[in-house]
This record gives C-alpha cells, structure tokens and sequence, in this order.
C-alpha cells in the first residue's frame, strides 16, 4: 500500500442497499482502498456487496458481536500506512468534488488535522450538524427536549450549532464536524488519539473534534465539497437504543470536557438531568414505532 494518499473506512450495521451505493460512490470519488468493518449485520447488506462489487480495492471485516461506531473505526485506525483517512457513514453517498476539494485544503494548510464537507439530506436541503459549535450544557438540554427555538434569545446569536449559516466558502474553521463524514490526518492521530471506544455511537464525533484542537490542529469545513447523508438508516429499527447512546455520550462528552467547571452537587444535577430526559423521548419513540 506504499505510496497511497489516502484510505475510506466504512462501518455498516444492517444498511442494507445503502451500503452498496455508500461504497461504491467511494470507490468511484476517493482514490485508495475501501475498507467496510460490520459490525454483526444481520441483514443482507454485506452479502450484496460481496455480489455487486469485485474491485480489489474492496476489504471487508466482519466482527462477530456489534463493538461499536468508535471501537469498528479503531480497528482500521490502529494501522494506517496512508496519510489521510476518511471515516465515512454508510448511508452517505459522494460527489465528485468532495476528495479534491478537501485533499487540496488539507496538502496547502498543514495545520488541518480534520475536516469534513456540506451534508445534504436527499431532498437537497441542508444537514445544519455538519458544520456546528461545540454545545455549551443549557444549549445542549433545550435542544434534547425540543424547546431551543423557543430560547434563541438567550443563546449567542449566529453561533448557536442548529442555527448556522451553511455557505460555500472555500475554507471554514468550525469547532466541530459531522461524523458522517469526515477525513483526518493520519500523522495528526498520532498525537490526537484514536476515537474514544467509551462512545458506543453518538458525540464521539464532536470528543474527536475537540481533541483535535485541544492538540493544536484546525477543524475544517469546506462548503463547496457536497456529499448526500440519509440519516438513521442503521439506527431506524432500534430508536430506544440509539437515544440511550445518545444520552449516555452527552454525559460523557460534558463529564470529559466540561465537568471541572462545575461543582460536584452541579455536576450531579447535570447527569439525572440528561437521564431524565432519555425517558420521556424513549416513550415517544416508542409510541412512533409501534403507531
């Protein structure tokens, strides 16, 4: 693999036909091999891909037990041999500009150690998360309970993460990223860190970003480089479950990060705050499955 720029890891759990088109936009846009980590599919998605796809680019990894979005990518991050890697979700698909246009910002500004480009949903319309500001805790328990919009007044104007301009200029630096999609430096992760296997999914996103640039590295966000991300497709047939994840990497994102600011009495408000809140989504999203 000597001589190689760059390398796509995609981890799929029961994506199904999305997966195909997912690997086979990457094969097509990004130059370098594609590995897939499954993590314990029990649909058909890995078998479709075996079928559909011979290009010996092509690596698949089959886990025996689903370890996790972080622990999967990990797998592949422990031995890279290229120096940029592209973490990408299953359910997105490229186009054509998205390598060239980050490639390129990321070989002219070294101190790029992340970035990511524009999500879109499949109408076209923006994913307003792939660009955002790491959230501060009242931010953060508005939005899970629905009730930001009703506050905007209180929150820094223009900066707010669900709120943020998306614009094609050539190159911004954001706090976070999404983990839809994202490429990394190789050499950076050396002294970032792999993704912290604490987050089964969910935030582990944003504790990457934020080591990134407690390690001295950018965050970037290219507008112009598109790329489409049908969101939830691994997670629509277990909606408790993934909140539960949710819930529990908010905790551990604001234990990790923002927890030294507070007291210990605060602190504890905080966690029964973001587990209380995890019951009354989990019913409604219930109530949604079985209506």
């Amino acid at each position: 693999m000597a001589g190689i720029l760059v390398q796509t890891v995609i981890v799929n759990y029961n994506s199904g036909d999305w997966l195909l088109r997912a690997v086979s936009s990457a094969l097509e846009c990004i130059p370098g091999p594609v590995t897939v980590v499954d993590n314990a599919s029990s649909d058909s998605s890995i078998a479709l891909l075996r079928k559909s796809i011979t290009d010996s680019r092509l690596n698949v990894i089959q886990n025996t037990e689903n370890i996790g979005f972080a622990a999967a990518n990990n797998q592949v991050l422990t031995n890279l041999d290229t120096e940029f890697v592209v973490l990408m979700n299953p359910d997105c698909e490229l186009g054509p500009t998205v390598w060239p246009l980050i490639s390129d910002a990321m070989l002219s500004d070294a101190t790029i150690g992340l970035a990511g480009g524009r999500i879109l949903n499949i109408d076209g319309s923006d994913q307003k998360t792939s660009k955002r500001d790491f959230p501060t805790l009242l931010q953060a328990l508005f939005r899970l309970i629905g009730l930001e919009k009703l506050f905007n007044s209180d929150f820094d104007r223009g900066k707010e993460s669900a709120r943020r301009e998306l614009n094609d200029s050539s190159i911004e630096f954001v706090d976070a990223i999404s983990g839809a999609f994202m490429v990394a430096r190789s050499s950076s992760i050396e002294g970032v860190g792999l993704l912290d296997e604490g987050y089964f999914m969910h935030c582990e996103d944003l504790d990457w970003c934020k080591r990134f640039w407690l390690s001295g590295y950018k965050v970037a966000w290219i507008g112009a480089a598109r790329l489409v991300h049908e969101k939830g497709v691994s997670s629509q047939t277990r909606p408790v479950r993934v909140l539960w994840y949710l819930h529990r990497g908010m905790d551990r994102f604001f234990g990790k990060f923002e927890g030294r600011k507070y007291n210990f009495l605060v602190r504890g408000l905080i966690r029964s705050g973001i587990y209380l809140l995890f019951i009354p989504r989990a019913l409604w999203a219930i109530v949604k499955k079985v209506s």
